[in-house]
C-alpha cells in the first residue's frame, strides 16, 4: 500500500470510525494482531452497522468490506503512531451530557431549549459530520461561551474529550434529539431559560 493509499485508508477509517463503536488506545499497539481476536476487523464492522442500524446515516459499509484484515490493521496501527485517538462516539450518552451539563440552557435541540447559542437541531448540521471542525467552532466562540456559563452557571462548563465526543454525535443524530423532549432539562436549569 503507497503512502498515499494509506493515507487515504486513514481518512476513510477515521471518517468511518467517528460515528463507530471504536476505541483506540495509544498504549495497547503491540506490533502485530495474530492473536487479537477481539478487535477483529469483521468485529468492528459488525459492531458500527449495530450500532447504526436504526439510524439512516447512509454509511457504505460495504467499502470496508474490500479492505483486507492486514490493511485494516496497517490503518489502525498508523492513526495511533500518529497519535491520533479516535474515541467511541455514543449519541443516548451525549444527549444525557446535553442536559446534565447545561449545554441545553443555550442550544436549542428539537425545539427544546435556549437560544442565546447556535442551534443544534441535527437536521441543520453539516453533513457528512465532522467531528474537528465541530470542535473548532467551539474553539472559535469559547471566550463568549465560558463567559456565559460563568454568568449563568458560576463556573465554566468542564468536559473531556469522550464527553465532548458524544455530545458532538448527539447533535449529528436526528433519531436521538426525536426523543428531546422539556421535560428532561435539569430542575436547576429550566429557570435559565426563557
Amino acid at each position: 500500500m503507497s503512502t498515499k493509499e494509506l493515507y487515504t485508508a486513514a481518512a476513510f477509517t477515521v471518517a468511518l470510525f467517528l460515528g463507530a463503536s471504536v476505541v483506540l488506545a495509544a498504549g495497547a499497539h503491540s506490533g502485530g494482531h495474530e492473536d487479537d481476536d477481539d478487535h477483529s476487523t469483521d468485529d468492528m464492522l459488525e459492531g458500527m452497522r449495530e450500532l447504526h442500524a436504526d439510524h439512516d446515516h447512509g454509511h457504505d459499509f460495504a467499502a470496508m468490506d474490500h479492505i483486507s484484515e492486514d490493511d485494516m490493521h496497517r490503518t489502525l496501527d498508523f492513526l495511533v503512531d500518529v497519535g491520533l485517538v479516535v474515541p467511541n462516539m455514543d449519541s443516548q450518552r451525549g444527549a444525557e451530557l446535553f442536559f446534565e451539563k447545561g449545554c441545553i440552557v443555550c442550544h436549542v435541540v428539537n425545539g427544546v431549549g435556549g437560544e442565546i447559542g447556535p442551534s443544534f437541531n441535527a437536521a441543520d448540521m453539516p453533513h457528512p459530520m465532522n467531528a474537528f471542525e465541530f470542535a473548532a467552532r467551539m474553539w472559535r466562540g469559547a471566550p463568549a461561551m465560558v463567559a456565559m456559563q460563568e454568568d449563568l452557571f458560576g463556573e465554566m462548563i468542564q468536559l473531556d474529550g469522550q464527553q465532548l465526543a458524544d455530545i458532538v454525535a448527539f447533535v449529528h443524530d436526528e433519531g436521538a434529539q426525536s426523543e428531546v423532549s422539556a421535560d428532561q432539562i435539569p430542575a436547576n436549569f429550566r429557570d435559565l431559560i426563557p
